[in-house]
């Protein structure tokens, strides 16, 4: 099953087309707010690279955010104009779960993906892996980097089930949030910290085709005319827009 797969959430999209054995190519560019008019000419030419045609694609995935509100639109509209032309399935991933499956063959770990936000707030939430598999452990969340260091506090204080205090633990940080508050969230986790190297700051869209294709086999395809983004808070005109915000 060739998966054409697209990640617009953030200023570097991530593109690529995979099926169960390999990814056949992925492309990831910085579109520099000209997305609408970017995206479609470089999935042709990527697939072109790969020896295949848009024909060819027998099945959608694409991020569904949170991440940016243009970029979601975007990405989404796209995926689900595809798929109803090509009457292929089509499948959403939430954001924050792509960026935290980059890691879902470590044995024992959290991870807490972070995605910025313009007010200085960031997106995340709290994972754990099983060395191949992967649970979100925490709701997905907007707010200040103190609520992030708050929520991580909880984790490795907590006993596990066999009794033993999650002190000591490691979490491992990802996503293009990270960057920017490192220093705070080291200065009060100390040791426990671990930042993903900065080449994973992005979602890939290699393993989002991955996560398509074993979510379509489980019976687990959207309905393309349903298929929305995923917002945790209100964009900025929707919410200047709103008088109960004043």
């Amino acid at each position: 099953m060739k998966c054409l797969a697209l990640d617009t959430t953030t200023n570097i999209s991530s593109i690529a087309v995979a099926d169960e054995s390999k990814v056949w190519a992925q492309y990831e560019f910085a579109h520099q707010m000209d997305l609408s008019r970017r995206l479609m000419p470089n999935i042709v030419n990527m697939l072109k690279e790969a020896g295949l045609g848009v024909k060819d694609v027998e099945a959608i995935g694409v991020s569904l955010g949170p991440g940016s509100f243009t970029g979601l639109r975007i990405g989404v509209v796209t995926a689900k104009t595809l798929a109803q032309v090509l009457n292929v399935p089509v499948v959403g991933i939430a954001t924050l779960d792509l960026l935290a499956h980059q890691f879902d063959y470590l044995p024992h770990c959290l991870v807490c993906p972070i995605i910025k936000v313009r007010r200085g707030e960031v997106y995340w939430a709290f994972f754990q892996t099983g060395g191949g598999s992967l649970e979100r452990v925490s709701d997905y969340a907007a707010g200040g980097v103190d609520e992030v260091i708050h929520t991580a506090r909880g984790f490795l204080e907590k006993e596990d089930a066999c009794g033993t205090s999650g002190v000591g633990r490691e979490i491992l940080f990802c996503g293009d949030g990270v960057s920017e508050n490192i220093d705070a969230i080291r200065q009060a986790l100390g040791g426990s910290v671990i930042r993903a190297p900065a080449w994973l700051e992005y979602p890939k869209a290699g393993i989002l085709a991955r996560l398509a294709i074993n979510a379509i086999q489980t019976g687990k395809a959207a309905d393309p005319f349903t298929l929305l983004p995923f917002y945790i808070r209100r964009s900025a005109p929707e919410m200047r827009m709103d008088p109960q915000d004043d």
